[in-house]
Protein backbone atom coordinates (compact mmCIF):
# COMPACT_ATOMS: atom_id res chain seq x y z
CA UNK A 1 0.00 0.00 0.00
CA UNK A 2 1.49 3.72 -1.05
CA UNK A 3 1.89 6.32 1.64
CA UNK A 4 -0.76 8.21 -0.66
CA UNK A 5 -3.42 5.97 0.67
CA UNK A 6 -2.04 5.68 4.25
CA UNK A 7 -1.92 9.40 5.27
CA UNK A 8 -5.31 10.99 5.14
CA UNK A 9 -3.88 14.62 5.95
CA UNK A 10 -1.96 14.44 2.63
CA UNK A 11 -5.12 14.44 0.44
CA UNK A 12 -5.01 16.96 -2.07
CA UNK A 13 -1.46 17.57 -1.64
CA UNK A 14 1.20 16.08 -4.10
CA UNK A 15 2.34 12.79 -2.28
CA UNK A 16 4.69 10.10 -3.32
CA UNK A 17 4.33 6.57 -3.43
CA UNK A 18 7.21 5.55 -1.35
CA UNK A 19 5.38 2.12 -0.15
CA UNK A 20 7.10 1.10 2.76
CA UNK A 21 10.44 3.28 2.46
CA UNK A 22 10.36 5.70 5.62
CA UNK A 23 11.98 9.16 5.12
CA UNK A 24 13.22 11.35 7.61
CA UNK A 25 13.89 15.11 7.56
CA UNK A 26 16.04 16.57 9.64
CA UNK A 27 14.57 20.02 11.19
CA UNK A 28 17.31 22.25 12.87
CA UNK A 29 15.84 25.45 13.69
CA UNK A 30 16.87 28.94 14.73
CA UNK A 31 20.13 29.94 12.34
CA UNK A 32 20.87 33.28 13.61
CA UNK A 33 24.80 34.10 13.64
CA UNK A 34 28.09 32.16 12.26
CA UNK A 35 28.21 29.68 15.23
CA UNK A 36 31.13 27.09 16.32
CA UNK A 37 28.06 25.12 17.52
CA UNK A 38 26.25 24.78 14.39
CA UNK A 39 29.47 24.19 12.61
CA UNK A 40 29.67 21.24 14.83
CA UNK A 41 26.49 20.27 13.97
CA UNK A 42 26.98 20.22 10.56
CA UNK A 43 30.32 18.76 10.87
CA UNK A 44 28.51 15.39 13.06
CA UNK A 45 25.36 15.09 10.13
CA UNK A 46 27.76 14.92 7.56
CA UNK A 47 30.29 12.32 9.44
CA UNK A 48 27.23 10.25 10.10
CA UNK A 49 26.08 10.60 5.85
CA UNK A 50 22.84 12.32 6.60
CA UNK A 51 21.55 15.54 4.73
CA UNK A 52 20.24 18.49 7.39
CA UNK A 53 17.80 21.32 6.96
CA UNK A 54 18.46 24.84 9.20
CA UNK A 55 15.66 27.01 9.56
CA UNK A 56 17.19 30.72 9.75
CA UNK A 57 15.16 33.40 11.27
CA UNK A 58 15.88 36.10 8.54
CA UNK A 59 16.56 39.38 10.94
CA UNK A 60 19.35 37.82 10.97
CA UNK A 61 20.62 38.60 7.82
CA UNK A 62 20.00 42.36 8.46
CA UNK A 63 21.77 42.02 11.73
CA UNK A 64 24.80 40.17 10.39
CA UNK A 65 27.69 41.04 7.86
CA UNK A 66 28.82 39.87 4.76
CA UNK A 67 30.53 37.08 6.63
CA UNK A 68 27.54 35.77 7.67
CA UNK A 69 26.21 35.27 4.26
CA UNK A 70 29.08 33.59 3.18
CA UNK A 71 29.27 31.33 5.83
CA UNK A 72 25.58 30.23 4.73
CA UNK A 73 26.46 29.93 1.63
CA UNK A 74 30.07 27.84 2.16
CA UNK A 75 27.53 25.40 4.27
CA UNK A 76 24.85 24.80 1.16
CA UNK A 77 27.39 24.39 -1.34
CA UNK A 78 28.04 21.17 0.16
CA UNK A 79 24.85 19.61 -1.37
CA UNK A 80 24.47 18.31 2.56
CA UNK A 81 22.76 21.16 4.27
CA UNK A 82 19.59 22.97 3.03
CA UNK A 83 18.58 26.57 4.57
CA UNK A 84 14.49 27.60 4.96
CA UNK A 85 12.46 30.53 5.46
CA UNK A 86 12.12 30.19 9.90
CA UNK A 87 9.84 33.95 9.40
CA UNK A 88 11.51 37.32 9.85
CA UNK A 89 12.39 38.05 14.02
CA UNK A 90 10.86 34.57 15.73
CA UNK A 91 8.76 37.02 18.04
CA UNK A 92 6.57 36.25 21.12
CA UNK A 93 4.67 38.91 23.04
CA UNK A 94 1.61 39.45 25.07
CA UNK A 95 -0.89 41.46 24.28
CA UNK A 96 -3.76 42.68 26.49
CA UNK A 97 -3.39 39.35 28.47
CA UNK A 98 -3.71 37.22 25.20
CA UNK A 99 -0.15 35.37 24.21
CA UNK A 100 0.73 35.88 20.21
CA UNK A 101 3.56 35.13 17.90
CA UNK A 102 5.01 35.89 14.56
CA UNK A 103 2.50 33.06 13.07
CA UNK A 104 0.08 32.96 15.86
CA UNK A 105 -2.96 35.33 16.15
CA UNK A 106 -0.98 38.48 14.91
CA UNK A 107 -3.02 38.95 11.94
CA UNK A 108 -2.89 37.99 7.71
CA UNK A 109 -1.04 41.56 7.01
CA UNK A 110 1.72 41.48 9.52
CA UNK A 111 2.11 37.26 8.60
CA UNK A 112 2.58 38.42 4.76
CA UNK A 113 4.60 41.21 5.58
CA UNK A 114 6.91 39.10 7.60
CA UNK A 115 6.98 36.26 5.05
CA UNK A 116 7.79 38.46 1.95
CA UNK A 117 10.75 40.37 4.06
CA UNK A 118 12.30 36.56 5.09
CA UNK A 119 11.88 35.56 1.20
CA UNK A 120 13.52 39.24 0.00
CA UNK A 121 16.32 38.78 2.94
CA UNK A 122 17.11 35.51 1.91
CA UNK A 123 17.18 35.97 -2.31
CA UNK A 124 19.72 38.79 -1.22
CA UNK A 125 21.87 36.99 1.43
CA UNK A 126 21.58 33.48 -0.55
CA UNK A 127 21.05 34.77 -3.96
CA UNK A 128 17.64 32.39 -3.91
CA UNK A 129 14.47 32.76 -2.17
CA UNK A 130 13.34 29.98 0.28
CA UNK A 131 11.37 27.17 -0.45
CA UNK A 132 10.74 25.73 2.80
CA UNK A 133 9.21 27.24 5.73
CA UNK A 134 8.48 26.53 9.25
CA UNK A 135 7.33 28.85 11.62
CA UNK A 136 8.60 30.19 15.38
CA UNK A 137 7.32 28.07 17.99
CA UNK A 138 5.51 25.95 15.68
CA UNK A 139 2.23 28.06 15.69
CA UNK A 140 0.44 28.78 12.65
CA UNK A 141 -3.64 29.92 11.87
CA UNK A 142 -5.45 30.29 9.21
CA UNK A 143 -3.81 33.50 8.55
CA UNK A 144 -0.59 32.07 7.91
CA UNK A 145 -2.35 29.58 5.73
CA UNK A 146 -3.80 32.05 3.90
CA UNK A 147 -0.34 34.22 3.02
CA UNK A 148 1.53 31.19 2.34
CA UNK A 149 -0.83 30.10 -0.10
CA UNK A 150 -0.25 33.71 -2.29
CA UNK A 151 3.53 32.64 -2.05
CA UNK A 152 4.55 30.10 -4.51
CA UNK A 153 8.05 29.55 -3.86
CA UNK A 154 7.30 28.50 -0.56
CA UNK A 155 6.61 24.99 -1.52
CA UNK A 156 6.80 22.66 1.53
CA UNK A 157 5.97 23.42 5.30
CA UNK A 158 6.92 21.96 8.27
CA UNK A 159 3.98 21.48 10.55
CA UNK A 160 1.81 19.03 12.39
CA UNK A 161 -0.11 17.05 10.59
CA UNK A 162 -3.92 16.85 10.88
CA UNK A 163 -4.14 21.04 11.97
CA UNK A 164 -6.48 23.03 10.78
CA UNK A 165 -4.28 25.35 9.15
CA UNK A 166 -2.54 22.35 7.09
CA UNK A 167 -5.72 21.45 5.87
CA UNK A 168 -6.04 25.14 4.17
CA UNK A 169 -2.85 25.20 2.72
CA UNK A 170 -3.17 24.84 -1.44
CA UNK A 171 -0.51 23.32 -3.39
CA UNK A 172 2.03 22.44 -1.21
CA UNK A 173 3.67 19.72 0.21
CA UNK A 174 3.68 18.86 4.09
CA UNK A 175 6.55 17.89 6.23
CA UNK A 176 4.30 16.50 9.21
CA UNK A 177 6.75 16.54 12.76
CA UNK A 178 4.81 12.89 13.95
CA UNK A 179 8.11 12.14 16.13
CA UNK A 180 9.83 14.72 18.57
CA UNK A 181 13.58 14.57 18.18
CA UNK A 182 14.20 16.86 21.46
CA UNK A 183 12.09 15.03 24.08
CA UNK A 184 13.42 16.72 26.91
CA UNK A 185 12.83 20.07 25.72
CA UNK A 186 14.37 22.46 22.95
CA UNK A 187 17.79 21.84 22.66
CA UNK A 188 17.34 18.53 24.66
CA UNK A 189 17.43 15.25 22.40
CA UNK A 190 17.24 11.90 24.99
CA UNK A 191 18.00 9.00 23.15
CA UNK A 192 16.12 6.45 25.31
CA UNK A 193 12.89 8.64 25.46
CA UNK A 194 13.39 8.89 21.30
CA UNK A 195 13.35 5.12 21.75
CA UNK A 196 10.19 4.68 24.03
CA UNK A 197 7.97 6.97 22.07
CA UNK A 198 9.26 5.31 18.47
CA UNK A 199 8.57 1.94 19.78
CA UNK A 200 4.90 3.33 20.57
CA UNK A 201 4.52 4.24 17.18
CA UNK A 202 7.03 2.42 14.81
CA UNK A 203 3.99 0.69 12.99
CA UNK A 204 1.84 3.74 12.74
CA UNK A 205 1.19 3.26 8.89
CA UNK A 206 0.86 6.82 8.44
CA UNK A 207 4.61 7.39 10.05
CA UNK A 208 5.73 7.85 6.48
CA UNK A 209 7.46 10.56 6.31
CA UNK A 210 9.09 12.52 9.24
CA UNK A 211 10.36 15.78 9.96
CA UNK A 212 12.60 15.36 13.36
CA UNK A 213 13.11 18.78 15.02
CA UNK A 214 16.22 20.17 16.63
CA UNK A 215 17.87 22.91 18.36
CA UNK A 216 21.58 22.86 17.79
CA UNK A 217 22.72 25.74 19.14
CA UNK A 218 21.28 24.67 22.38
CA UNK A 219 22.86 21.20 22.32
CA UNK A 220 25.20 20.19 25.57
CA UNK A 221 27.83 18.00 24.90
CA UNK A 222 25.37 15.42 26.21
CA UNK A 223 23.04 16.62 23.07
CA UNK A 224 25.41 16.00 20.72
CA UNK A 225 25.52 13.02 21.76
CA UNK A 226 22.14 12.04 21.83
CA UNK A 227 21.54 13.41 18.51
CA UNK A 228 24.11 11.26 16.84
CA UNK A 229 22.50 7.85 18.72
CA UNK A 230 18.59 9.21 17.01
CA UNK A 231 20.44 9.44 13.53
CA UNK A 232 22.47 6.00 14.03
CA UNK A 233 18.71 4.32 15.48
CA UNK A 234 16.79 5.19 12.39
CA UNK A 235 19.66 4.67 10.06
CA UNK A 236 19.75 0.97 11.34
CA UNK A 237 15.52 0.90 11.19
CA UNK A 238 15.74 1.26 7.66
CA UNK A 239 15.13 5.00 7.51
CA UNK A 240 16.00 7.27 4.43
CA UNK A 241 17.09 10.74 5.15
CA UNK A 242 16.64 13.64 2.56
CA UNK A 243 16.90 17.55 2.31
CA UNK A 244 13.27 19.00 1.72
CA UNK A 245 14.29 19.73 -1.82
CA UNK A 246 15.07 15.89 -2.77
CA UNK A 247 11.89 15.06 -0.65
CA UNK A 248 9.99 17.36 -2.99
CA UNK A 249 11.46 15.84 -5.97
CA UNK A 250 10.39 12.44 -5.32
CA UNK A 251 6.76 13.41 -4.52
CA UNK A 252 6.95 14.97 -8.21
CA UNK A 253 7.66 11.81 -9.83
Amino acid sequence: MTIRKLIPFFVALALPAFGAERIAIIKADDVTSVNGKWDRFFKVSQDLGVPVSAGIIAVSFEKQDEKYDEWLKKHEATGKIEFWNHGWDHRQWDDAGKKKSEFGGSGYDHQKENLAKAQAAAKEGLGKPFAAFGSGFNAMDSDTAKALNEIPELTLIFCYPGSKPSKELKDKTLLPMTLRGENDGTGKPNFAKFKEEYAKKKDDPTLGVVALQFHPAGFSEQGFTDYAEIVKFLKAEGWTFMLPSEYLKSVKK
